[in-house]
């Protein structure tokens, strides 16, 4: 039976401002363009897995502010049954792009803290042992999450992003794939540079296995001494990197999951990335269109 991608993922309305420059501390600036977007990096990779051909079900908290977002996934063919209303407003996330398509981001998690622990047994009570679960670091409950998942004989993803003391306390050692880009492999792993990471991480997490973005000097896969490498696609003109490791991170694991095959799952993740900093908006759908 083909595999289903349960994603445990955050849903935010984006508000997207192209600005000359990052404001600064007292400044007031008017920007270039405004555009609202559907975002979060759970929302934006599970667009990401069903354009790569996957299967996901997204299970989340939104607001009644947020119901076109629930529609618009259904739409895709993603399962939104688990994907309820809270009293609480969608979460939200205001960016700047500059003129270099560098992004700076304040999010506020609204609903995607209020998802309850009753609400995801009920998610995983239908879960069939090929399926994989996939969890951010947007939402509520992530250790719980990972530790009836595991419970349950399912394989987990976690994407450690946006890195915090949080993702500390959770039961990393249990992971069985986990993305993590420079930045956050070098504070999980206590070190700088790219041998000195792995080294630290793998033998802190043997059982797990590694997916390292490093920007412009592509990505990794690393597991049990095997490490895989891919250089970073070139695209020319860098438009916005807004929602590039979502991207990553949908199309890595949707083909992973469905042949195992780290190598060519490497190669797609490159490509869907270099695509979405070509264009502008966190959803790769609005991208395509």
């Amino acid at each position: 039976m083909r595999p289903t991608i349960i994603n445990f993922g955050s849903c935010n309305i984006d508000h997207v401002y192209t600005v000359e420059a990052f404001v600064s501390p007292g400044e007031t600036l008017s920007s270039r363009t405004y555009q609202t977007f559907p975002g979060g990096k759970g929302l934006n990779q599970s667009v990401a897995i069903v354009q790569a051909g996957g299967a996901c079900s997204h299970v989340g908290r939104i607001g009644q502010d947020g119901e076109w977002l629930k529609n618009m996934l259904r739409s895709l063919g993603i399962n939104t049954d688990f994907l309820t209303v809270s009293t609480e407003p969608t979460g939200h996330a205001i960016i700047q792009i500059n003129q270099e398509g560098e992004n700076a981001i304040i999010t506020h998690g609204g609903a995607n803290h209020t998802i309850t622990q009753s609400e995801i047994d009920f998610a995983l009570e239908g879960t069939k042992e090929t399926d994989f679960v996939l969890i951010q670091n947007e939402i509520k409950n992530v250790s719980y999450i990972i530790e009836r998942a595991k419970t349950k004989g399912l394989q987990v993803a976690f994407n450690a992003a946006p890195i915090n003391k949080a993702v500390e306390d959770c039961p990393l050692e249990a992971l069985d794939l986990l993305f993590l880009n420079e930045i956050e492999a070098e504070q999980l792993s206590g070190t700088t540079g790219t041998a000195e990471m792995i080294r630290a991480l793998s033998k802190r997490f043997p059982e797990t296995k590694l997916i390292i973005t490093l920007g412009d000097e592509g990505s990794l896969y690393h597991f049990k001494g095997e490490t895989l490498k891919q250089i970073a696609i070139d695209v020319g003109q860098i438009i916005d990197t807004t929602g590039a490791g979502d991207a990553f991170v949908g199309n890595f694991l949707a083909y992973f999951v469905e042949t195992g095959r780290p190598r060519e799952a490497l190669t797609i993740a490159a490509k869907a990335s270099a695509k979405c900093i070509s264009r502008r908006g966190a959803t790769n759908l609005l991208k395509n269109v």
